[in-house]
C-alpha cells in the first residue's frame, strides 16, 4: 500500500550515529511491487534465505526505529510501539499487513541488536527505478568505497534488477568526485 505523503522524521530528531557500516549477512536482497514515489520497485530482505545479501546499517534510538517504521507502514510517528526485546526474542513480530510490516532481527551487530521491517513473504521481483537504485548504490559506495564493483555485482544478483539493469547501467548510478 504505498502512500504518497511526505515522511515527517522521528519524533526525536537527532542525527543517526556516526557509524553507519555494511553488515554482509546470509539474507537475500530482492525488490518488489511499485512504487509511484521511487519509479519502480522497493527493496525487502528475506532473512532466511543466504544469498549473501548485505545491508546498510544506521545507528539509531530505539523509538527512531519504530517512528521509521510507522512511516513506511503508512503510520504516523508514535503510531505503533514495537517491543524490540520480544523481536529480539523470538526473531520477528508482525506489526499489520502493509509492505513492511515483518520486523526481523537479524543477530547482533558490535553489540547493538540488529533489526530491519520487510515484507511478511516475498512478493514477485519487480525492477527498481533509478532514482531508488542510485540512493542503494551510493549509499553502500559512501560506507565502502574500495567495494564499488562488489556493490554493483551484489545489486545486479538481487531479484527483479537484472533483466531490465546491466553491470555498466548500475555502474552509470555512482555519484564520482570529480
Amino acid at each position: 500500500m504505498p502512500h504518497h505523503s511526505e515522511h515527517t522524521g522521528a519524533r526525536d530528531s537527532q542525527q543517526p550515529g556516526q557509524f553507519a557500516p555494511l553488515v554482509h549477512g546470509p539474507w537475500s536482497l530482492f525488490f518488489g511491487l511499485s512504487s509511484d514515489r521511487w519509479g519502480g520497485g522497493v527493496a525487502f530482505l528475506e532473512p532466511h534465505l543466504n544469498e549473501g545479501a548485505c545491508v546498510r546499517c544506521w545507528d539509531i534510538t530505539q523509538e527512531q526505529f519504530m517512528d521509521v517504521a510507522a512511516q513506511e507502514n503508512g503510520l504516523e510517528p508514535g503510531d505503533i510501539t514495537i517491543d524490540i526485546e520480544e523481536v529480539i526474542h523470538r526473531g520477528e513480530v508482525s506489526i499489520g499487513d502493509s509492505w513492511y510490516s515483518r520486523v526481523v532481527y537479524l543477530g547482533r551487530y558490535r553489540e547493538r541488536p540488529l533489526l530491519t521491517f520487510t515484507s511478511e513473504k516475498p512478493p514477485e521481483p519487480t525492477s527498481p527505478g533509478e532514482p531508488y537504485l542510485s540512493v542503494i548504490l551510493n549509499g553502500f559506495i559512501e560506507a565502502a568505497p574500495e567495494q564499488e564493483r562488489a556493490h554493483i555485482s551484489r545489486l545486479l544478483r538481487a531479484r527483479g534488477v537484472a533483466p531490465t539493469w546491466t553491470c555498466d547501467a548500475i555502474a552509470q548510478l555512482a555519484k564520482r568526485e570529480t
